[in-house]
């Protein structure tokens, strides 16, 4: 018998993960991260489905399908295969940009990492001149050299395995250009193609270790492509735009009264009058676990100083975004938009305020997980909190495996999903906001 009336809209979301270092398989990470964060079916049977991919541009790559609502699509950006032909120079001569700086311009939390690696030089390289000088340290140099010889072989396949990723793509020398070009244009390539394919609702991006610094820099450019973008322009007051403006500026300066709830809600409305007016950016959340992005002020820019000028200039966008100082008498008005005049073809009497180029956080929520690590040297020395750099609008989890072996030692960076620990599972699905309605109202 056919139905009457309107049938009930399904929705759908799609996840896209974007792995961290190392020589990652194509799709390792995403199988062990859905079924991590997806529940039991109750009706038996998988998790998930594993259906064909059309929108990356690898055969290696397949799209994975929760059996429940809203249908959510699991995407893994996946880019290590791009990294090919490290060499220890290209570590090195990061690294040492890094080593040489002064203890002033060393991030605090970083300070313990640093003092320690140069001791143990100092230390090497003292032990290295005893060996020379003295006789009877001739059997024991033996060892040591043998040792050494072992620790250098394992430290080669380690070294140039991940901190080979790192190096290369946070290092914008002559070599590397090309290299951190196709990382981020593949990644710009798939977002837009999930973006303009009709299907979904939402997009959630997902980044672990350097796979949130890869992350942020795909939603950067993306943003900058359709940020004036209003395909269903209307004259509107924009009401969820003043109250994000007004509740990050509160939030910024901790007036009386601000609400890190109330912002983040100010967020989620903003994304949704986005969306009535045509703007195609679907992405609400931007979720990034262990990332070596909580100590910017070493691998992005040269020093803190320099990281906050490069922010006031809107080249690294910050959460509340940096405001659009507007004078008036009396005083002056802090926004993230500026009004749009005549923008619409023919129907040039509509005028609306667009957020500028580095406002994709008003109307993106960031939330970052990350293992504290005690005295700065035990536990995930990659992440950290992130609010101190990018501003108090992202949410830093502090999470716990609940095992004290795994949160302090370097095994906490790969925990965030492995193992279904409850203790550092429940922040992650809380972030992932998979199962609210409250986007499709």
């Amino acid at each position: 018998m056919p139905t009457t009336g309107k049938s009930k809209k399904r929705h759908t979301q799609a996840v896209i993960v974007i792995h961290g270092m190392g020589e990652q398989r194509p799709m390792d990470t995403i199988r062990g991260f859905v079924d991590a964060v997806l529940p039991e079916p109750e009706q038996g049977g998988e998790k998930f489905f594993s259906r064909p991919d059309p929108l990356s541009e690898s055969f290696e790559l397949r799209v994975l399908q929760n059996r429940s609502q809203p249908r959510t699509h699991f995407y893994e950006y996946y880019w290590a295969y791009k990294v090919s032909g490290t060499k220890f120079g290209h570590i090195w001569s990061w690294l040492w940009t890094l080593m040489v700086r002064s203890p002033a311009r060393v991030p605090v939390q970083l300070r313990p990492l640093w003092m320690l690696s140069w001791l143990l030089i100092a230390a090497a390289a003292l032990s290295a001149g005893l060996g020379l000088f003295d006789r009877l340290t001739q059997n024991a140099s033996v060892l040591i050299s043998g040792a050494s010889a072992l620790l250098f072989g394992l430290l080669q396949g380690v070294v140039l395995s991940y901190l080979g990723d790192a190096a290369r793509y946070l290092s914008p020398t002559t070599e590397n250009i090309k290299l951190r070009q196709d990382i981020r244009a593949d990644g710009i390539r798939l977002l837009k193609r999930i973006q303009e394919s009709g299907e979904y609702d939402r997009v959630i991006v997902v980044g672990h270790s350097l796979g949130s610094v890869i992350a942020y820099d795909i939603l950067k450019h993306v943003w900058q492509e359709c940020y004036k973008d209003y395909r269903k322009p209307v004259r509107s007051s924009q009401p969820a735009l003043a109250q994000l403006e007004k509740a990050g500026e509160d939030l910024r300066r901790r007036a009386r009264g601000a609400s890190f709830k109330t912002y983040r809600q100010a967020q989620l409305d903003l994304w949704k009058e986005l969306r009535q007016l045509g703007c195609p950016w679907l992405v609400t959340d931007l979720v990034t676990l262990g990332s070596p992005l909580a100590h910017a002020a070493l691998l992005l820019a040269s020093d803190e100083a320099n990281l906050r000028v490069r922010q006031r200039q809107r080249e690294l966008p910050t959460n509340p975004p940096e405001p659009e100082i507007e004078r008036i008498k009396g005083g002056e008005i802090r926004r993230y938009s500026y009004l749009v005049w005549d923008g619409f073809g023919k129907k040039r009497n509509i005028k609306l305020r667009v957020l500028h180029h580095a406002g994709l956080f008003a109307c993106t929520r960031w939330s970052n997980l990350f293992f504290p690590a005690l005295g700065g040297l035990f536990g995930d020395l990659a992440g950290g909190p992130l609010a101190t750099w990018f501003g108090p609008g992202v949410r830093d989890l502090a999470v716990r495996s609940g095992n004290l072996f795994v949160d302090r030692t370097l095994i906490a960076h790969t925990s965030y999903w492995r193992g279904n620990a409850p203790a550092s599972l429940k922040p992650l699905l809380e972030a992932l906001d998979l199962k609210n309605t409250a986007y499709y109202r």
